[in-house]
């Protein structure tokens, strides 16, 4: 009979084994917009969410309208990703 161990989400830090060793992969990327902007990276993070504010703005993938009263919105999260080479060089901040 074969148990099967439920795999970690992927947002957790890594657990890999290289010749024998294990080695800990620590995630540095910011969990949410507030520890974005207390980063080191922090202008960098700024720089990608602009980004991303000006490619939705000019692929016009919505419009901004003031809510009907009574409606609440549907709130968003930004998610921040650090774009790597095979070599851990990181090339690309994406928000």
């Amino acid at each position: 009979m074969v148990v099967q161990t439920p795999s970690q989400p992927q947002r957790l830090a890594r657990l890999h084994e290289l010749r024998g060793e294990l080695i800990f992969l620590d995630n540095d990327e910011p969990a949410n917009y507030t520890k974005a902007m207390m980063d080191l990276d922090s202008k960098k993070w700024q720089s990608a969410m602009r980004s991303e504010i000006d490619s939705i703005e000019d692929n016009q993938v919505w419009n901004l309208v003031d809510a009907p009263d009574g409606v609440r919105p549907i709130e968003c999260k930004w998610i921040y990703k650090k774009k790597k080479d095979m070599d851990g060089i990181i090339h690309i901040y994406k928000a």
